[in-house]
């Protein structure tokens, strides 16, 4: 396996923010930055399957309001 190329990053996080990440990190069984990576590789990611489910309801959604659809 080819090691990978990691770079530092600095990144100043309010402290409700960092509280949060923490709190995340310690439930997820992971370290701080592995939360941070773990997430923002999902945020990117293509297999992403709330991203897939939010853009079919938005399409369901249009239908119905294009067709003139839904109740008022």
């Amino acid at each position: 396996m080819a090691p990978i190329d990691l770079k530092d990053v600095r990144v100043r996080l309010p402290a409700q923010l960092r509280k949060l990440v923490k709190l995340a990190a310690a439930e997820s069984g992971r370290s701080m930055n592995a939360e941070i990576l773990a997430r923002l590789e999902r945020s990117f990611g293509d297999g992403d399957e709330d991203r897939r489910r939010a853009v079919r309801l938005l399409t369901e959604a249009l239908t119905i309001v294009d067709k003139g659809g839904g109740s008022r």
